[in-house]
């Protein structure tokens, strides 16, 4: 397959008062990826491009995106890719929250052999980008995601935001591991629901149980019980037990238990921290029961993983 997308004459969109952002100026050299968040006080972008892909999630809030002349709303839970050289503008709504996670990075971060500037074909990993990969009149306006595709959204740009910011060992590779598990979901999403599709038959259910989801990841390290998650969405214990595990796959103690050896992954990495400080941090009260479900959930114990993680 072909890649689609043309440079335009520069000085010609220059003239029209179309900005161009380029990846040597916007990118660490030598890492031609970037993520990045964005809240209300980043202020409106009036028309311009850029020579590489960009992700937008709106995990909160909402704000209007202009692409070739049509404008629409993105809300909360949608998301859009544009392939490099698509002319856009973005504009904040005065008084509207807003939390957008943005991932841009050039097609050569997939592999090597894709270049945005060439008609040269990459193989395998071109199938990555291929539904992005489309003239302009093509380009889907918006992807609503599924509540199940929401929630693995939200944590893959999370971690990678993460990972971007500590920059440590091998953090290229994690980066685009990520990426290429993000674009895999969005294909499948094109190609199973479209471009602005609904999210599903309990769609109703999805904002409240994003809010639970919200609440258990600023929590996590406090006691957290099923009845004060019923209160935070006011929903029944049956109908938020059956449309929790509709969305993230797993039942609530399941999910609270998985995200908090996640965590504690994470500062198990940092060496000013002992294990029985993360112990408490990640919300377990006894040193002995958080290593066995560490060691359930990971193969090894957390003292191991400590020691092998710098």
């Amino acid at each position: 397959m072909a890649i689609h997308w043309i440079k335009p004459d520069i000085a010609e969109c220059t003239r029209r008062g179309v900005a161009y952002f380029t990846s040597e100026l916007e990118m660490i050299s030598g890492l031609p990826c970037k993520i990045y968040r964005i809240t209300e006080e980043f202020g409106s972008l009036s028309d311009h491009m850029h020579d590489y892909f960009q992700i937008w999630y709106i995990s909160r809030g909402e704000f209007d995106h202009t692409l070739f002349g049509q404008k629409y709303r993105m809300t909360q839970g949608s998301i859009f890719v544009l392939p490099p050289y698509s002319v856009h503008r973005v504009e904040m709504l005065p008084g509207k929250e807003l939390e957008v996670l943005g991932c841009e990075f050039m097609p050569e971060f997939i592999n090597e052999h894709l270049h945005a500037r060439t008609e040269q074909s990459g193989g395998f990993d071109q199938a990555f980008i291929e539904s992005f990969m489309v003239p302009e009149d093509k380009i889907p306006l918006k992807i609503m995601l599924s509540s199940s595709s929401d929630l693995a959204v939200r944590e893959l740009m999370t971690e990678m935001l993460a990972e971007f910011g500590r920059r440590g060992p091998r953090f290229e590779l994690l980066l685009k591991a990520n990426l290429l598990k993000l674009l895999g979901i969005l294909s499948r999403e094109l190609e199973e629901n479209g471009a602005g599709g609904l999210t599903g038959p309990n769609n109703q259910y999805r904002e409240p149980i994003m809010e639970s989801i919200e609440f258990i990841h600023n929590h996590y390290d406090k006691p957290l019980s099923l009845q004060e998650l019923c209160a935070v969405t006011m929903m029944s214990r049956t109908n938020f037990c059956r449309h929790f595990k509709e969305v993230t796959g797993r039942t609530f103690s399941q999910y609270v238990t998985n995200y908090r050896i996640r965590m504690a992954m994470r500062l198990l990495a940092q060496p000013e921290l002992t294990v029985t400080e993360v112990c408490y941090k990640v919300g377990f009260n006894e040193l002995p029961y958080f290593c066995r479900v560490f060691k359930k959930y990971t193969g090894t114990t957390p003292a191991y993983y400590k020691k092998n993680a710098y």
